[in-house]
């Protein structure tokens, strides 16, 4: 029963760190316009094949963008979730720290948190996870959600989440295992309306898939 919870947990995790985004780039270092202006056609249709869940078409096209401009972060982050939600998080790793590199907005440093910190948490790299976003204050980005130049559907609770399923998978479910914040429960109830005090590990489990059901099944289905 712990096994399916989960799986069902992991891949309601794929679905909330998914990137919805329609947008035409995000500032750069072209001087020409028509190379400009191909660079933002490269990176639209690719969001927008991205949507349509064409996502080996989409990996495809942000690398046409890269090669470009490699000097702009989106062809990155685009190749990274074209990754990612191909299932290689391996892959999706080194195009999210590329395009690092080349970040110059806070809606960009979101996108590229939220990817890395998801790859390591399908690589099941979990403390890796939780030490990644611990060296980000999570209040930096509260005036970013929702973004203004991306279509995301995505919040802080769903960055929480992540530490939680981390956390759960260490066997840090509680206070009693690990002292605040260092454990799920804590997590969990920072996006929860009513506190979950904690019983088990299975319950708790389902108090995480429940609320992803809740706060996410309206907009994925």
């Amino acid at each position: 029963m712990r096994n399916n919870l989960q799986t069902i947990a992991l891949a309601a995790f794929c679905i909330i760190l998914t990137v919805m985004i329609a947008l035409s780039g995000c500032g750069g270092g072209i001087t020409a316009l028509e190379e400009a202006s191909g660079y933002d056609s490269l990176i639209l249709n690719g969001w927008t094949q991205y949507n349509l869940t064409h996502f080996e078409t989409a990996q495809s096209i942000f690398y046409q963008a890269q090669g470009l401009d490699p000097n702009r972060a989106e062809g990155f982050i685009g190749a990274g979730w074209s990754l990612f939600m191909r299932q290689k998080p391996d892959s999706a790793l080194v195009e999210f720290f590329r395009g690092f590199d080349f970040i110059t907005t806070v809606n960009d440093t979101l996108d590229t948190v939220c990817g890395i910190s998801g790859c390591y948490l399908a690589r099941g790299e979990n403390s890796k996870a939780v030490n990644y976003l611990d060296g980000y204050d999570l209040s930096y980005f509260e005036d970013v959600f929702p973004l203004q130049d991306h279509d995301f559907f995505l919040d802080r609770g769903d960055m929480e989440l992540v530490y939680a399923q981390a956390f759960y998978r260490l066997k840090l479910y509680s206070s009693a295992e690990k002292a605040d914040p260092d454990n799920a429960v804590y997590h969990l109830n920072l996006v929860l309306s009513t506190p979950y005090t904690y019983t088990t590990p299975d319950e708790l489990m389902n108090q995480m898939v429940e609320y992803l059901s809740q706060s996410q099944g309206i907009l994925y289905r």
